[in-house]
Formats: C-alpha cells, structure tokens, sequence
C-alpha cells in the first residue's frame, strides 16, 4: 500500500479519532471536524468515500446504524493507524538512535529499551521493509560494553537521581573492607566501558564517585533531598576519566610526533586542548588538567610518540615511571 497524500491521511485520522470518542458519529460532524481541526473542506461523498477505503484497505470495522443515520466502532478496537507520524529523516535518525544504543545489548536495562523502542515502531507509519532494518545485526555496529557486576542498578539508581532520593550503599573499595555510605546521587557516568555513580557523601558533605561494579548492596530510602545545581561539564571539565582530585589544574605542554598529531586534531585528548605548534616533525599542544592515574595512563599508552615538555613536576612523574616499567625487563 503507498503512502497516502497528506489530506487523506488526515481526514482518515480525523475519522478514526472520532469513532474512539463517540458512541455514533454522523456524516455532517466528521465533515465539520475535519475543517475545524485542518481548515479542509470536503463533501459527504468524500467522506462516504473514505470510510469505504478504510475498511477495505486497512480493515477498520466502521459500521452503520440504520436508524440513528450514523457511523460506529464495534467495542475495543485495535490501534488502525499509526499514532505517530515520521518524515524520513526522523526515520533515519531513529534508526541510527536504536543502533547505537544495541552495544548495551547484554545490560538488563536493554530489554526494556528493546521493548520501549519497539512501542514506538510499531506506533509510527515505518514502512515494514524499514521496520526489518531495525532487527539486522550488520547495518551498523559500535564498540561492545561488556556485562560486568553492578549494571542491574542503572534503572534504580536513574530513579534516585531523578526523585532526589538518598541512597544507602555498601561499597568495597579494592582490597578493603565494605564500608556503608549516605549519598545523594547526582549522575551516572560512563567511563571506559564503567560505570560510575557521582554523588555527594552526606556525613562529609564532598562529592565522591563509587564504581558500580564495587556496590554490594544498594537501598533507595525514604529521605528526599533539595535539588542539587551540579552541573557536570563543569565538575568534570580539567578531569581525565571519572577522577577529579581538590587539586587547582595546572598547563601541562606535549610534544607528539606528526603522524600522532593527524589523530589528535580529529580526536583531541582533552576538550582543553589547544594546538601550540605544528611542523613536519611535530604536533605540541596545551592542556589544563588535573593529572591523575588516569592522565598518566593516557600520556603513557602513546609509548615514544608523546612527550612532556612542563611542568618539570609532570616530566619528573613520567620518567619515574618510565625508569620502574625498565627495570622490570633488565634481568630478561
């Protein structure tokens, strides 16, 4: 069946929307409601036209009553026409949408998406042969987040956030005993493939972050707290990763070789990076930054590409470790 021109496809909503509502609805009251409601004029034929082809074409059950002179629905009728109507460009992107979130496929909350995903499919007028796209594995394909512990409370823990409930959580920090903590939840972040839940600890009143994977327990209690104005882009802004210390971030100045730097101008490593110089041997940026475990390890997997030129503090911590990681090879 081809797409309907935009006035039919309005008057057999029209129709339809009016059939739901009224218990007998007559020629000259559909004709009256499709101009109010669309500024169209048609005639009885039209309309008398266009209950013929609903029920051949899309098998809508419209009856006749005889002596009221009116048109009826039949008790509980299915959905006939979509709810929703997309352009193709608002089909594309949600295509695109549903691809890309399918890397979450192993998470519990998956299934619901699926689920939610599917609601709105089925409520659209996606042509079926799109509708098939949707379920092939190979059209588009992202990075894969493998299932680890602690994803099973993304869904509570969205609710917290979202009715600023305080949580009750058991945390084990690596090689540490559980300890209990009062929080009030703020975000949820994804970082390298992990999660993390940044709140604030309520008997230090301090922002803390808490990796999912390492909550035992997790209870959502009855306190509500005020609304919080944390905003994230800001917290997270001279940050690598999810660690963000008390320190002030300080200018830190790299040198990587050319070919490195074709990369990091379409992917810089921070969104502070600024472009200091560029010559044929080499690409130096600025960053502001906190550094952290996480900088460090950034700096460090680009081997004898990259090199820190300041602050000495920074040059100092790298070569230190630079000298550990060669002394585990000097009697190989």
């Amino acid at each position: 069946m081809g797409k309907l021109p935009k006035n039919i496809q309005l008057r057999y909503r029209v129709i339809d929307r009016l059939l739901r509502d009224y218990e007998t609805v007559k020629t000259d009251v559909i004709i009256d409601k499709i101009f109010e409601r669309h500024d169209i004029s048609v005639g009885k034929t039209t309309i008398q036209k266009d209950i013929r082809n609903m029920i051949m074409d899309y098998h809508a059950p419209i009856e006749y009553d005889n002596s009221k002179k009116a048109y009826y629905y039949p008790e509980n009728v299915d959905e006939i026409f979509p709810i929703i109507e997309l352009i193709d460009e608002e089909i594309n992107a949600l295509l695109f949408y549903f691809k890309t979130i399918s890397q979450y496929r192993d998470y519990p909350i998956f299934k619901e998406i699926s689920k939610t995903t599917k609601k709105v499919i089925d409520s659209t007028n996606i042509p079926l042969e799109m509708k098939e796209l949707f379920e092939r594995d190979t059209l588009l394909e992202t990075e894969k987040h493998p299932l680890i512990p602690g994803l099973g409370l993304i869904t509570e823990l969205l609710e917290s956030i979202a009715n600023q409930r305080v949580i009750e959580i058991q945390y084990k920090r690596h090689n540490k005993e559980p300890k209990k903590h009062l929080i009030k939840p703020l975000l949820l972040k994804e970082d390298k493939l992990l999660w993390y839940l940044i709140g604030i600890n309520i008997k230090y009143d301090s922002f803390i972050t808490f990796g999912l994977d390492r909550i035992i327990s997790f209870n959502c209690t009855n306190e509500v707290f005020q609304k919080i104005d944390f905003k994230s882009e800001e917290y997270f802004k001279y940050s690598f990763g999810v660690t963000v210390t008390d320190e002030e971030p300080i200018e830190v100045v790299i040198s990587f070789k050319s070919k490195q730097g074709h990369y990091l101008k379409t992917l810089p490593i921070h969104s502070t990076q600024e472009i200091v110089e560029e010559n044929n041997q080499n690409l130096i940026i600025k960053v502001m930054v906190k550094p952290s475990y996480e900088f460090y390890s950034k700096i460090l997997s680009y081997g004898s590409d990259a090199k820190i030129i300041s602050p000495k503090s920074v040059v100092n911590r790298v070569v230190e470790t630079l000298e550990i990681a060669k002394s585990q090879y000097n009697n190989t």
